[in-house]
């Protein structure tokens, strides 16, 4: 991979039509400051995430290389394309936000199916 073309990267399950739908929309939403990308695309050596994990929930990388997880990863995207960056702000500083955020992306990661 190419850096990511040195755009963050969101990387989600391409085999998961709920997480294709709203990688479609993040797309949208996000303009052109983040790469998206199926897990299924990523070679199988990536050094930052594994598949397995990705499987589990949607990672961001950013352009550091520091890599998050579920609704981290969510907020995290918002944050960096300059969206609704207050969401991230109460991740980081509000631990009952974090904590419920992560309870709630957590649910409907397990129950995507449903969706």
């Amino acid at each position: 991979m190419n850096n990511h073309d040195k755009r963050p990267l969101l990387i989600y399950d391409g085999e998961c039509q709920f997480c294709i739908k709203w990688a479609n929309k993040f797309k949208t939403f996000t303009g052109n400051y983040v790469t998206f990308i199926p897990l299924q695309n990523i070679p199988l050596d990536y050094e930052h995430v594994t598949r397995a994990a990705c499987l589990q929930s949607v990672h961001f990388i950013n352009i550091n290389d520091k890599v998050s997880k579920g609704a981290e990863a969510i907020f995290q995207l918002f944050y960096t394309a300059n969206k609704a960056k207050l969401l991230f702000i109460l991740y980081k500083w509000v631990p009952p936000f974090r904590f419920t955020s992560e309870l709630i992306y957590n649910w409907i990661a397990k129950n995507r199916h449903l969706f």
